[in-house]
């Protein structure tokens, strides 16, 4: 895409005023983690005799500040109520007979008036100051007794909790309850007096359970979520934290106790046997979580269960459609909210290619709430992504893609490319990631070791040197030149200067302009250039520096917390360039947020492209770079191999007259790959062991064969490694050479 500095001003300025096109407050470097349920209380019943009526639960939870920014922490000004401050949502569920539902209700939130900043946690140390703060390393513990002060719960339904921002005027401690008249209902200071709480029932605003959903021997959930203003995205997967729970009947009144450990997630996660997965409108509104169970068949028929957890998306769910081919029975439907309400129960139709529960009016699925749809179906799994409507007018899409494969118990099918083949070559070397999500190299380093010609790329064999040294003057999307003390060597070339780009990239000698879209063409055409993270970053954010620490044996341009342009987080990385020729690239903390990232070295005007490789995976062995780029065999999977599909294994870069090759399959990988150097394979190494061979008889350039995935649940988590060989004289002493391999991962 085109990028003016004009639009991106308006961008940023909309970003600022709130317009919607995205998280508006997003503040970098702001986390706050829920790491423990610690406890939980039964507060009373009310209603019908027992066990027909409703009893009330509080959890108690602690939290830390595991970000690199203070939490304002601020309930009043001047008698007036503000907000700037978090507040704790909770929630109940029970899993019995192969489900998991939620039987608390639309609970109030705890509006948490004071931090109390413990040295204690996962966070520690706690790094406190003055001000009102929840400090960075600092923990806050509230037990059941105080996040059960009905003085302190308000609505969840008052909170946009895409945002995390909270209207005091009007709001429900502003009119009290009962409600005060006139003005004061509006004047932003508190009418919810402890006269008022005086007179509610021990049930009022808590957990409240139907004693109907009280079931003997199931099994019990507790949720606590942090909802912070500001906190981006990215930085919300410890948001929430579940602990299993018993609830037991006592006489007329109930028993609740924890047991087991505390687990960061959404409850969903505890699903004995689901797949889930998470979606979000895009960068306009948060996030819901599907999780499906399926079971059988029995007699030809599977049985479906679907959960969706709002996890802080503010428009809400109003349909929950899920693709279904036409030829699919469909019977036994059903549903399951958080009301005894029969009369507003989300209705079951069927189209020419999908299943829909649709919400009946003023029962759309809010944010700290589950719902439930089950039905049997001849149509076997898997069925795919699912798609949420919205429920109300707002920025971003009608509706929200949620592609409900990440395992709770089961991971989801995959493939993976291991080493390279031999008889080849490349001349440069790069991973891309299409997606930011995919970036997997914090915490890890890649070295380019210079032989005086070319490289030699081995992973983790650098470590990083905390950053020092002279800030560079970078804005967003601009280059600077630096001297440096010493002639470096590299690839087809020398340099004694460098260009720093603010988009994480450095070239010695030509410029390579300042694009902040990454692209193999671009990288791969263009001037030489070495890129531990060209991405969109902003250094000119508040925080965010570049450091150049340079001496006679080594330089090093650090980028220390610098923002993503998009938001989402800050990141760690450092070059370390030595007199030798040797460069380096050490990861810290990266976040994989933003736009695309590409990792790599190019030598420059480079014609044929060597591939993208998983450098996690393909630098189990060094890999030496080469003059230019000569094609090696390549074996390629079609697709993941998910249960009941079909993936075709392609060989391609067969040298023309190999008399013949073959691809082995094996259930067996060779961990480490083993050298074949021994056997006349220099440079070539092998990924399988034992298995079935598919053998090519004087094969074209390139060959396909089919693997059929049975459909059954059975054969998930199998895994098959392939490989090609080819015996194409004189590419190695002995004739043969090898692929890489692939590594299939069978699942959902």
């Amino acid at each position: 895409m085109l990028k003016f500095p004009m639009l991106k001003r308006t961008l940023v300025l909309a970003l600022l005023t709130g317009s919607g096109l995205a998280q508006a407050n997003a503040v970098p470097g702001l986390d706050v983690g829920m790491y423990d349920v610690t406890d939980i209380a039964y507060e009373g019943r009310r209603g019908a005799a027992f066990p027909n009526g409703e009893a009330g639960f509080m959890i108690g939870h602690s939290w830390c500040n595991s970000g690199t920014v203070n939490v304002p922490w601020i309930s009043q000004v001047g008698g007036l109520m503000v907000d700037q401050y978090p507040r704790i949502a909770f929630l109940l569920v029970r899993e019995s007979g192969g489900r998991m539902v939620q039987v608390s209700g639309q609970s109030f939130c705890k509006h948490s008036p004071t931090a109390y900043n413990f040295s204690s946690g996962p966070c520690a140390p706690c790094n406190t100051g003055t001000g009102s703060f929840f400090f960075t390393g600092c923990s806050d513990t509230y037990g059941s007794g105080t996040n059960a002060s009905q003085y302190n719960l308000g609505p969840t339904t008052e909170i946009d909790p895409w945002l995390g921002t909270w209207n005091p005027v009007g709001s429900y401690f502003d009119r009290g309850s009962p409600s005060v008249a006139g003005a004061a209902a509006t004047d932003g200071a508190r009418s919810l007096t402890s006269a008022q709480i005086a007179a509610f029932d021990s049930v009022k605003n808590r957990m409240i359970v139907r004693e109907s959903e009280l079931i003997a021997g199931a099994t019990y959930y507790g949720q606590a979520y942090a909802m912070v203003q500001g906190e981006p995205v990215g930085a919300r997967n410890n948001n929430a934290a579940n602990r299993q729970i018993s609830i037991t009947a006592s006489g007329n009144s109930w028993t609740a106790t924890t047991t087991s450990a505390s687990q960061v997630g959404s409850v969903l996660t505890q699903w004995s046997g689901c797949l889930y997965g998470t979606g979000q409108n895009g960068t306009a509104d948060g996030r819901f979580m599907v999780a499906v169970k399926v079971t059988g068949p029995t007699a030809g028929v599977w049985h479906y269960e679907y959960a969706v957890h709002n996890i802080d998306n503010n428009r809400g769910g109003a349909a929950l459609r899920i693709p279904m081919p036409a030829g699919a029975t469909v019977t036994n439907t059903g549903f399951h909210d958080i009301d005894a309400d029969a009369l507003n129960e989300w209705v079951f139709s069927r189209t020419t290619n999908e299943v829909v529960f649709a919400a009946a009016a003023n029962n759309a699925l809010e944010w700290n709430a589950i719902y439930n749809c089950w039905f049997d179906s001849t149509q076997a799994p898997p069925l795919g992504p699912v798609f949420i409507d919205e429920a109300r007018i707002g920025a971003g899409a009608l509706s929200v893609q949620v592609d409900p494969v990440i395992p709770s118990n089961m991971a989801p099918a995959s493939t993976t490319s291991v080493g390279i083949g031999c008889g080849g070559c490349r001349n440069s070397l790069y991973e891309f990631f299409a997606a930011a999500s995919g970036f997997d190299l914090a915490n890890s380093s890649l070295k380019f070791d210079f032989n005086g010609t070319n490289y030699t790329a081995t992973r983790n064999t650098a470590v990083y040197v905390p950053a020092n040294g002279t800030p560079l003057v970078l804005s967003d999307d601009s280059e600077v030149v630096i001297p440096l003390p010493f002639t470096l060597p590299y690839p087809g070339g020398s340099t004694t200067q460098l260009r720093v780009c603010s988009n994480g990239f450095i070239s010695p000698f030509t410029s390579n302009g300042t694009g902040f879209t990454p692209t193999s063409a671009a990288f791969l055409s263009g001037a030489p250039r070495w890129a531990a993270a060209w991405h969109d970053f902003n250094p000119a954010t508040i925080g965010g520096q570049v450091l150049v620490d340079a001496s006679a044996a080594v330089v090093r341009v650090t980028f220390v917390n610098v923002a993503n342009f998009s938001g989402g987080g800050v990141n760690t990385f450092q070059f370390q360039l030595k007199p030798s020729g040797e460069v380096s690239f050490v990861w810290q903390n990266m976040v994989a947020a933003g736009n695309a990232y590409l990792v790599g070295w190019s030598a420059g005007a480079v014609a044929s492209d060597p591939g993208s490789l998983d450098l996690s995976t393909a630098l189990t062995q060094p890999i030496s770079l080469c003059a230019s780029n000569v094609a090696a065999i390549t074996l390629n999977a079609s697709g993941r191999p998910a249960l009941g599909t079909t993936v075709a294994m392609q060989t391609s870069g067969i040298p023309a007259g190999s008399p013949f090759a073959a691809l082995v399959l094996s259930f067996v990988r060779a961990t480490p790959a083993i050298d074949l150097t021994s056997i006349g394979m220099p440079s070539c190494f092998q990924h399988v062991v034992g298995g079935v061979n598919v053998i090519y008889v004087a094969p074209a350039s390139s060959t396909s064969t089919s693997i059929a995935i049975p459909p059954g649940v059975s054969y998930a988590g199998l895994e098959i490694t392939g490989q090609s060989f080819s015996y194409s004289p004189p590419l190695t002493p002995l004739g043969m050479v090898s692929s890489n391999g692939v590594v299939l991962f069978i699942g959902p």
